[in-house]
């Protein structure tokens, strides 16, 4: 059964509650635009059913997404308090659903995504909501920042050596200069490039997945490989 806590920070979370609010509605609001208007573009031949089904799923939990964020960040402003209910999660249903959700935004960059999950990746103990904000995070920056040609990978892995669950997104775009990152951490406003466009934020979705992290007592890792791209993964104490 879930069950609600206070969180254990000191001070209510830095993020406002607008913002917060604003900002965490714009991936499931993506997804529901993306697959609805797949769904009626008249130049889809052979559509089968099934697909259609699909679709509506996904629309679905998009939709359902959206509205337990809405609900969460309003009953923490009325409240002032962080909330934090915990729940049996099982993340390979929990993941592959997110990652349906992002396919379509993907698919329009030219950006492959995928999903992979250990088979013996035990039952999650998290809260839904924080988890899937922070995942939605993770996967639409790597998305954002990701050139056509590609990929980005969502694995659930578990590493025995550290006693630990980990969930990675990783991406093979340019990375992060060290500059830039820190000033993310810093929630300050920054410019990226990638090869065809410019990225402006205030860095609110690191934030995010920063303070969820400190709630739900697991680790947040951001970095770039040698090699290139971005590392973003979460770990969870078993």
């Amino acid at each position: 059964m879930p069950f609600g806590r206070k969180c254990p920070l000191t001070k209510k979370s830095s993020v406002s509650a607008i913002s917060k609010l604003a900002h965490e509605i714009k991936n499931p609001l993506t997804a529901i635009i993306g697959f609805t208007q797949v769904m009626s573009d008249p130049a889809r031949e052979n559509v089968t059913l099934q697909q259609m089904r699909n679709w509506a799923e996904i629309v679905h939990e998009s939709a359902l997404s959206l509205s337990a964020i809405c609900e969460r960040v309003l009953e923490e402003d009325n409240t002032s308090t962080d909330i934090v209910r915990i729940e049996d999660v099982d993340f390979h249903e929990f993941g592959k659903n997110i990652v349906a959700q992002f396919q379509e935004e993907a698919k329009s960059k030219g950006v492959r995504l995928d999903f992979k999950i250990s088979d013996n990746f035990p039952i999650l103990q998290t809260d839904p909501i924080l988890l899937t904000q922070m995942l939605n995070n993770m996967i639409s920056n790597a998305i954002k920042f990701t050139p056509k040609g590609g990929s980005v990978k969502v694995n659930g892995e578990v590493d025995m050596k550290s006693n630990a669950l980990i969930l990675v997104v990783q991406d093979t775009g340019k990375g992060i200069p060290s500059d830039v990152l820190m000033a993310l951490r810093r929630g300050e406003q920054v410019t990226t490039s990638s090869d065809s466009s410019k990225h402006k934020g205030w860095g609110i979705g690191i934030k995010v997945i920063t303070e969820n992290a400190q709630k739900l007592d697991c680790n947040f890792e951001l970095y770039c490989p040698k090699e290139k791209g971005t590392v973003a993964l979460l770990k969870f104490p078993m």
